[in-house]
């Protein structure tokens, strides 16, 4: 994943891939319990307007998405060979059926719909599924990061032997490839047209101006005293925006939009600046590539991400940076019979903001609910609430690289020692959360049952930190060779769970010497560009959208450590375990379930054990909807972690 979240972590991102990412339907299966939000659908023709909101601002409307919120836009515009329904299995969606294996398991042969179009009118054909594929092969691969590390690990070749024909052919067994095929379908004619346009314009740019000002500016945010107390002006991306701004005009590069990065209605110059830095990075790669490494560099560049095609029921329409997002009906949709004639999409960042406009009927549709409305929208006679275990969960995440605090597996124990964990976390999530201890939720059929609890246990983690050489200070908090231990803790803004646990742990941490300032942040914008190169933070409480197939490859495996050559990578704590490493790889070439099950019951106990993570909760989640929602072709399954699944069918009861 160069996935960004699965940040996509996101960073719940993985987004259950096209909004599902799943097994092959070897998963806990829901029961088909479900009602529908309203009652019998009205004829599409007559549908009202769809709206719902997202919390943060869009990344990039492509396979190259980053963040939850833009994987909700992007399930709409686009789709895959295949898709997974409200029961987690895997049914096909521009592909014919399911797709052919060999006895070795190596070789995959898909079967094209010959009647899907492109949003611009143009036939999908093999060419586009084999393009998509190419560019995730590229070491320059800039996809979400997720896709780039599977396809890129695992799959040998791509051939489209004719129009309708994809083979696809593995290294290795690859347990969780199937999943992978429900990746979106780029347009390789369009996609191509873009990068032509870009590089004519690139054309201009120096060469070696890029390159060495790419490499100052990562020297110098990459240098030790940036994680420092009080960092240099020169460790602060805000620094280069002029010469950021100017050496990328010049070849040509639209600029992010400055409405993407207001901060209480002012322009936050470190995260635009950081924007900045990110496509002078992508535009020194495409420079440096060749061919087809060259637009897989370029792809995030590209005016597609503004004007993206896909051949999904909805087309864009329209991005107002801090507004919103608006698409259009596609009436050449293969599946269904689209009902509503456009999308809305608000970007409101606060969840109990969300929560009053779906209450208000200003949305039908809110994507998450969290706990501090769920009583309230219970109650409303006028919405409907879907209810399942989810599949993501929450942590604490400590920057494992050598000089940071916690690089220290004794502080990283202490740390756990010094929190009331499940009662914490009960407080904080007001009974909707269900606390773990590995990174496995208990949704899945990977859980471990064998795993400790965290011990609260005050005095020993003060023994612990003393025994690694720190002494308390005057002012509570420890303190050696004149460092304190103390850190910011970053957390998404506007997620009051997430900030709850925080500042209840804040208080319980000094209570042991530890010092964390709780920090406050839009997703996108401030903490994507921490957690990548050269990750500029010590501790930080996300969250990850995690496959339904329990595969961390590319979240924990030490080859996914960020580096300057692959600084969007989703091992961005760097945790560097041999053992850990080993049975990541078992665990995604073992086909036999039972087997895989035990490989991952010993990764959960070793995760625990190492704590590169402080595991918090998975939810018990919710999604709301008005009761003027409903399917044109079946029910909304409000049980199922994927009760979005069909929402092509979906149609609004007019006022």
């Amino acid at each position: 994943m160069s996935l960004r979240t699965r940040r996509g972590l996101a960073l719940l991102a993985t987004f259950l891939f096209v909004a599902a990412a799943c097994t092959t339907g070897a998963s806990p299966t829901p029961q088909p319990t479900a009602t529908a939000p309203g009652a019998t659908a009205p004829p599409a023709a007559t549908s009202a307007d769809f709206k719902f909101a997202v919390d943060g601002e869009p990344t990039y409307f492509s396979l190259a998405y980053t963040d939850l919120p833009t994987s909700w836009i992007v399930g709409l515009l686009y789709n895959g060979m295949y898709r997974i329904n409200d029961s987690l299995s895997v049914v096909p969606d521009i592909a014919t059926g399911m797709p052919e294996t060999s006895a070795d398991g190596l070789t995959w042969t898909v079967k094209l719909r010959d009647d899907v179009k492109f949003h611009d009118g143009s036939a999908v054909t093999s060419a586009d599924v084999k393009f998509t594929f190419d560019l995730a092969l590229s070491p320059n691969c800039t996809y979400i990061p997720d896709f780039c590390s599977s396809i890129g690990d695992n799959v040998e070749s791509i051939a489209a032997p004719d129009a309708t024909t994809i083979v696809l052919k593995l290294k290795l067994k690859y347990a969780p490839f199937l999943i992978q095929l429900a990746s979106p379908i780029m347009p390789k004619a369009a996609v191509e047209a873009s990068y032509a346009k870009f590089a004519a314009a690139a054309g201009g740019a120096d060469t070696a101006a890029v390159a060495a000002l790419a490499d100052k500016i990562s020297t110098a945010t990459a240098a030790e005293e940036c994680g420092s107390d009080a960092p240099p002006a020169t460790c602060d991306p805000a620094t280069y925006v002029a010469e950021a701004e100017a050496i990328l005009g010049q070849a040509g590069v639209t600029l992010p939009d400055k409405n993407a990065y207001l901060a209480d209605g002012q322009l936050d110059p470190s995260a635009y600046g950081q924007a900045l830095i990110d496509q002078l990075n992508d535009l020194n790669t495409t420079l440096a590539a060749g061919a087809t490494d060259k637009i897989a560099a370029a792809f995030r560049l590209l005016d597609f991400q503004r004007n993206p095609i896909g051949t999904g029921p909805y087309k864009f329409g329209k991005y107002l940076a801090g507004q919103s997002v608006e698409l259009a009906k596609n009436e050449n949709y293969h599946s269904v019979d689209v009902g509503p004639a456009n999308v809305f999409i608000p970007i409101i960042k606060d969840a109990a903001t969300a929560s009053a406009a779906l209450q208000q009927g200003e949305i039908n549709w809110q994507t998450e609910v969290t706990s501090d409305a769920l009583a309230t929208l219970k109650g409303d006679a006028t919405l409907a609430l879907s209810e399942f275990p989810d599949f993501g969960y929450y942590y604490i995440g400590f920057n494992l690289k050598e000089g940071k605090l916690y690089a220290d597996k004794a502080l990283r124990e202490a740390f756990a020692m010094c929190i009331d964990h499940d009662q914490t976390v009960s407080v904080a999530t007001e009974g909707n959360g269900i606390p773990i201890y590995a990174n496995v939720p208990p949704a899945s059929w990977a859980f471990s049952t064998d795993l400790p609890a965290y011990t609260y246990d005050v005095p020993a983690a003060k023994a612990k930190i003393e025994g690694a050489g720190w002494t308390l200070g005057a002012d509570g908090v420890y303190a050696k060779d004149g460092v304190r231990l103390a850190s910011d803790l970053y957390v998404r803004q506007g997620r009051p769970q997430r900030v709850r646990f925080a500042s209840l742990a804040k208080d319980q941490l000094a209570e042991c010497g530890i010092e964390i300032t709780v920090k406050e942040a839009d997703f996108a914008t401030v903490l994507l560009p921490l957690l990548s190169y050269p990750n500029n933070f010590v501790t930080y409480l996300g969250g990850w959208g995690t496959a339904i197939d329990p595969d961390d490859y590319s979240i924990f495996h030490s080859s996914k450590c960020t580096t300057k050559e692959n600084p969007d990578d989703n091992n961005f704590i760097c945790w560097n375990n041999p053992e850990g490493d080993k049975l990541l790889e078992e665990g995604r070439q073992e086909l036999d379930q039972a087997k895989r099950k035990e490989i991952y019951g010993k990764f959960q106990v070793l995760i625990h054990n190492d704590v590169p993570y402080y595991f918090l909760w998975g939810d018990l989640a919710h999604r709301g909807y008005t009761k003027s929602v409903s399917s044109s072709t079946g029910t909304i399954n409000l049980t199922s972690p994927l009760d979005y699944w069909n929402n092509d069918t979906w149609v609004i009861e007019a006022k």
